[in-house]
């Protein structure tokens, strides 16, 4: 009759075996309890964190993604626009005396519109710029001299232009076309031209 060696099942833990894995099992639950603490921490500060990211990248993205103009801060940025910018005084004549036309200086921007110089084409035309209460001298082809004047964001100026077709005689008549030129901080027109259209007769 074979005899065959079976394995036996390990004996049972002794109580001092007992107490060694009980204690092991709680030492490994309490470390799971401690880890489940501190990722319950972590989550709780970065969520916050997370979202204050979010935020600071959408405000920094909507910033570089603005037009130039706001951009530049609380100074902003001046703008001139000149009506008209082409006066056409159709037939003149020499006997008739001076022809007179105002133009309006328009600050369209958001800081003051500074001139500081303001000179004609031609010594038979001159032209003064009042704004509110503060009228200028009176500026020809020599241009002016320590001098200019502000407009503020949203407020007009006015430019007074007189041309004398009698300046240079009779022998001047036929079409003049003469120009004002005003120099001007606004980064897109740092030069204005106006201009004034006669045809000169006797």
């Amino acid at each position: 009759m074979e005899q065959t060696n079976q394995q036996t099942d390990q004996p049972p833990m002794t109580k001092r075996e007992q107490r060694q894995q009980k204690r092991q099992e709680e030492t490994q639950e309490r470390w799971r309890e401690i880890r489940r603490r501190k990722i319950k921490k972590v989550a709780i500060f970065l969520v916050p964190s997370l979202i204050v990211v979010a935020g600071l990248t959408f405000a920094i993205v909507k910033y570089s993604a603005a037009p130039p103009s706001a951009a530049i801060g609380q100074n902003g940025t001046p703008k001139i626009e000149v009506n008209p910018k082409e006066y056409d005084a159709g037939l003149v004549s020499m006997a008739a005396g001076l022809v007179k036309k105002t133009y309006e200086i328009k600050n369209a921007g958001t800081s003051d519109l500074e001139i500081d110089d303001i000179r004609t084409s031609c010594h038979c035309t001159t032209a003064t710029l009042q704004v509110g209460q503060t009228k200028s001298g009176e500026f020809g082809m020599d241009g002016t001299k320590f001098w200019s004047q502000k407009i503020p964001a949203g407020q007009t100026g006015y430019l007074e232009v007189i041309f004398n077709p009698a300046f240079h005689g009779p022998q001047d008549t036929g079409q003049a076309v003469r120009a004002v030129y005003l120099s001007t901080n606004d980064p897109q027109n740092r030069q204005a031209e106006i201009r004034l259209i006669a045809n000169v007769t006797l």
